[in-house]
């Protein structure tokens, strides 16, 4: 996996989570439409479902998210990166986890004093999902560069994450 080449996105806000279906949901939250379709139709359709890899690597009061997997149609190493604040809903989704978990899109709608989420029908089965400690990400090469990403300042003219 280390011989191929790695895209970086993180161009979404968030994360969402669901518990209380059959199968508990994590949705990647996004602010338009257009990002929505760019990450689902030209990168995680392509995704074989058995090889999507979700990380969770936990420090004190948040949370560095890592999404990837390799996709041969694509040629390349697709990551999805995030540094997130624990939350409630965080906590429930790793208290409630057993095993495997739905990832989905969805849409942030501001509204006047509230927001509205609109769930699209795309989704993904994961079951290669881990909660990990900061020392226990060396042992991943991608984990290790993601982490490294998360913490490197953001330049205007910076191209390494799309």
């Amino acid at each position: 996996m280390v011989d191929s080449k790695i895209d970086w996105f993180d161009d979404f806000l968030g994360l969402g989570y669901h518990m209380y279906d059959v199968r508990p949901t994590v949705f990647l939250i996004f602010n338009g439409r257009k990002k929505i379709g760019t990450a689902w139709n030209k990168i995680i359709k392509y995704f074989p479902d058995d090889e999507i890899k979700i990380r969770f690597i936990e420090k004190e009061s948040n949370y560095e998210f890592v999404l990837y997997c390799q996709s041969r149609i694509l040629s390349t190493i697709w990551v999805f990166l995030k540094s997130l604040k624990v939350s409630e809903h965080y906590k429930q989704f790793k208290e409630d986890y057993e095993g495997a978990a739905n990832l989905k899109l969805a849409l942030y709608i501001p509204k006047k004093d509230t927001y509205e989420l609109e769930i699209f029908k795309y989704v993904k089965r994961i079951t290669d999902l881990k909660f990990l400690t900061e020392s226990e990400v060396e042992q991943d090469f991608i984990l290790a560069r993601s982490v490294e990403n998360l913490h490197r300042p953001k330049n205007i003219d910076d191209t390494d994450l799309k």
